[in-house]
């Protein structure tokens, strides 16, 4: 069956826009994400708003803030150690304290966008004073509406199919978010005895749906 996670005070969301669709590929990221990406826009197709690819952290942070409507796709890789994640931007480290502000004034609470972080450990968390402290829980508390990250290190190619394999039943099929996430998961299980399959984390209620662009 779909199993999805929640954070605490999380909100329902059944509708994810994707009205427009950015993506963060910054220098240095694996081979694959250029092709992910290119993959990703053809899913999407023509109706849906192309962001850009961010390559820079102040620009990120400045979408993140300014209340993003849509899909945020990252395809880099994500550094994950005892003080947390960080991702290594072109202008210089980005990590979930610098989603501080997002969350503080709920930025992303009126737009409810959708972030797919495929990258290693991006569903990691660290405990940070009386609370945890990751890209999922940063970004839900600012409101997003759903999460999909990884709990563990993941083959760059094993996540260009999983994140084919998503978007083609999300988007393409029409599938809910947690049938979408159950039929992606299937479709890579033998890809080589590769355990990638069982590293994604999805945030967000099972039955959320994308909304037509």
């Amino acid at each position: 069956m779909p199993v999805v996670r929640r954070v605490f005070g999380q909100d329902r969301v059944r509708t994810l826009s994707l009205s427009q669709a950015a993506f963060v590929v910054p220098p240095g990221s694996p081979p694959e994400a250029a092709q992910e990406v290119a993959a990703l826009r053809a899913t999407l197709g023509d109706g849906v708003t192309d962001g850009g690819t961010l390559t820079h952290r102040a620009a990120v942070s400045s979408l993140i803030e300014g209340g993003f409507s849509g899909l945020l796709h990252f395809a880099c890789h994500n550094a994950f150690n005892s003080a947390g994640s960080r991702v290594a931007m072109a202008d210089g480290p980005f990590d979930p304290i610098d989603l501080a502000y997002a969350t503080q004034s709920h930025a992303l609470r009126a737009s409810r966008p959708m972030v797919f972080f495929n990258a290693c450990r991006s569903a990691g968390e660290i405990e940070w004073f009386s609370t945890s402290l990751g890209w999922a829980p940063q970004f839900l508390r600012a409101g997003a509406g759903a999460f999909i990250g990884t709990l563990w290190p993941v083959r760059s190619d094993s996540a260009l199919l999983f994140a084919d394999a998503f978007y083609n039943q999300f988007v393409g099929k029409g599938q809910p978010l947690g049938e979408a996430s159950l039929r992606a998961r299937r479709a890579i299980r033998d890809h080589g005895g590769d355990p990638t399959w069982l590293a994604y984390a999805v945030y967000g209620s099972p039955a959320a749906c994308a909304a037509a662009p």
